[in-house]
């Protein structure tokens, strides 16, 4: 395989602005051998995308991005090459995508507290297709006209320890590899350049994660190589991608990453010596 890949993409079944359709346009444009849809606890828009593949179309590998963590840390576990058609994982997802709409919810009535009305009828049709997340709450506040920024919304309100923001009932990391593994898949650690997540590399990888996101927007040189380090440290594979959002200021563009196809055949050696295994 050659040419470049990009394994965290985002679409508007979760918390970014393309729709499947245009992402698989971006995707052709930039000429990638292969790319993984990575929405929050959703697969449907890798069916969706599934279903506009022709011949000549680069790879498309299942994807999922999970949260998990307490109030402290969120930390996010990717999921690729699982069955997107299991029961066990899509009545997960159904689960967490409540637990987000709830909180949703409960951010609107600290607004309303603080004088603030923002419509749950407007979020919901703002986040469309997707459960509800801070992006869409901060679109909203910036169309009522509480704001004149999108990025005010998180330093004044909704942003972590701000007066309107409420913590995700999230499972524990090893809970969420776990639930990839049981499906099939592979789990990796989420941009662990973000906010505390390094510091769960060493507890995971004893926990069985499979790879570390190494290549990222937010990664610098000296940070993609020592995490490459510490992945080869702990025996674990590494996966990168652009987290395209497709909103301003929200990471990279597809394809912006130079992430090196032959990561996706060590993911498939590891695959199949693990489906070996059972």
């Amino acid at each position: 395989m050659n040419g470049w890949i990009d394994l965290h993409i985002h679409s508007n079944y979760s918390d970014g602005l393309a729709a499947p359709q245009e992402i698989l346009e971006l995707v052709r444009q930039k000429g990638l051998s292969a790319f993984a849809l990575c929405d929050h606890d959703n697969v449907q828009g890798y069916f969706k995308i599934k279903e506009l593949l022709r011949k000549d179309d680069p790879e498309l590998i299942p994807g999922v991005e999970l949260s998990a963590g307490g109030d402290v840390d969120d930390i996010h576990i990717l999921g690729y090459f699982f069955d997107p058609y299991s029961e066990v994982l899509n009545d997960a997802l159904e689960v967490f995508r409540k637990r987000r709409n709830s909180r949703g919810e409960k951010m609107l009535l600290k607004l309303k507290d603080m004088g603030i009305t923002v419509p749950l009828e407007l979020v919901l049709e703002i986040a469309g297709h997707s459960a509800i997340g801070r992006p869409h709450v901060a679109d909203a506040l910036l169309r009522v006209g509480a704001i004149s920024t999108y990025e005010s919304a998180f330093g004044r309100y909704i942003g972590n320890n701000c007066p309107a923001y409420v913590a995700k009932d999230n499972m524990i990391p090893e809970e969420a590899t776990d639930l990839i593994h049981q499906v099939g898949g592979l789990a990796f650690l989420a941009h662990p350049g973000i906010g505390n997540a390094e510091s769960y590399i060493e507890q995971l990888a004893h926990a069985g994660l499979d790879g570390i996101e190494i290549y990222h927007p937010n990664h610098s040189t000296y940070q993609i190589k020592m995490f490459a380090e510490m992945a080869k440290n702990y025996k674990m594979l590494v996966s990168g991608g652009s987290d395209y959002h497709g909103r301003e200021g929200r990471f990279g563009m597809i394809g912006a990453q130079k992430v090196p196809s032959d990561i996706l055949i060590n993911m498939k050696q590891k695959l199949e010596k693990n489906r070996g295994c059972h």
